[in-house]
C-alpha cells in the first residue's frame, strides 16, 4: 500500500491546483455554461475502489483466476453538453507483495454519455494505452505496454453546489504483444466510490 499512500494526496492536491475555490467564478472558454443543478465547464473525479485483475495468455486455458488489489483513478476534462463530458483518466491496480510491486495502469480518453440530461447516470467509454509492470525494491523492473480499452458506468450523486458522490463500475481490458512476440491479454473489473468536482458558472 506504499505507492498507494504517496499517490492519494498527490491527486488530492492536483485536484485542488486544477480547481481553485470560488462560488462564482466564470467557466473556462470553450466550455459550456448552465444554469443551477446541471452539468457545465471543467470537471474532475478521484476515486479509490477494490480490482479484479486477470490475465489470458492465449493458450486456450482462458482467463486465470481474479486477484483483487487496491485501485486508485484520476479524471480531469471538459463539459460539452448537457448529454457528453470528454476527458482523461489515468487507473492504477496495485500489488504489493514480498520485495515486488505489480502493478496495471491506463492512461485513456475518455467520455461519459449521459442518456438523461436531469439525471446523474452516465456511460463510459475510453481508449489509450496500457502497461503492466513488476517494480522491484532494490531498483528496475519490467514491463510491457499495449492497448487498452474501456467501458464503464457510473452515477453522480450531488453532494453541493459543486461536489458529487461518484460509486462506478468499469471494465479495462489490455493486450499486449511480449519480448518474444507472444501475445497476451490482462482484464480488470473495477468497483470504485469517490467524488467528482466541476467549475463553471452556476446560476
Amino acid at each position: 500500500m506504499r505507492i498507494v499512500g504517496r499517490g492519494i494526496p498527490a491527486a488530492v492536491a492536483l485536484l485542488f491546483i486544477a480547481f481553485p475555490g470560488g462560488s462564482a467564478q466564470d467557466a473556462l472558454r470553450g466550455l459550456s455554461v448552465v444554469g443551477q443543478g446541471e452539468r457545465a465547464g471543467f470537471w474532475g473525479g478521484l476515486s479509490i475502489g477494490a480490482g479484479r485483475e486477470s490475465f489470458d495468455l492465449r493458450d486456450s486455458a482462458g482467463y486465470s483466476e481474479g486477484l483483487y488489489r487496491p485501485t486508485v483513478s484520476l479524471r480531469l476534462g471538459g463539459t460539452v453538453n448537457q448529454n457528453l463530458r470528454l476527458g482523461g483518466e489515468v487507473l492504477a491496480w496495485i500489488n504489493e507483495r514480498n520485495r515486488t510491486v505489480e502493478s496495471l495502469t491506463s492512461l485513456l480518453f475518455v467520455g461519459q454519455l449521459y442518456p438523461l440530461a436531469a439525471s446523474g447516470l452516465y456511460l463510459k467509454g475510453g481508449l489509450g494505452l496500457g502497461r503492466n509492470a513488476v517494480d522491484f525494491d532494490e531498483g528496475g523492473g519490467v514491463g510491457d505496454t499495449g492497448f487498452a480499452g474501456l467501458l464503464g458506468a457510473g452515477w453522480e450523486i450531488r453532494m453541493g453546489r459543486r461536489w458529487y458522490l461518484n460509486p462506478s463500475v468499469d471494465l479495462v481490458e489490455h493486450r499486449y504483444t511480449g519480448r518474444g512476440n507472444e501475445r497476451y491479454r490482462e482484464r480488470l473489473v473495477n468497483f470504485g466510490l469517490g467524488f467528482a468536482f466541476q467549475r463553471g458558472r452556476l446560476s
